[in-house]
């Protein structure tokens, strides 16, 4: 039971910590979010 527990702490964290990850607009190795920036290309071409 501890274990099952354990499993599901740790799922949680692992999946927390993912979706953290995912929010920066850059990687952690530096290398910008190309949606991103044709994002904001499109919405410069458009005003």
């Amino acid at each position: 039971m501890i274990a099952l527990l354990v499993l599901v702490v740790l799922i949680c964290w692992g999946l927390n910590r993912n979706q953290r990850r995912q929010l920066r607009t850059t990687s952690a190795n530096g290398v910008p979010d190309r949606d991103l920036e044709r994002l904001v290309a499109d919405l410069r071409a458009l005003g």
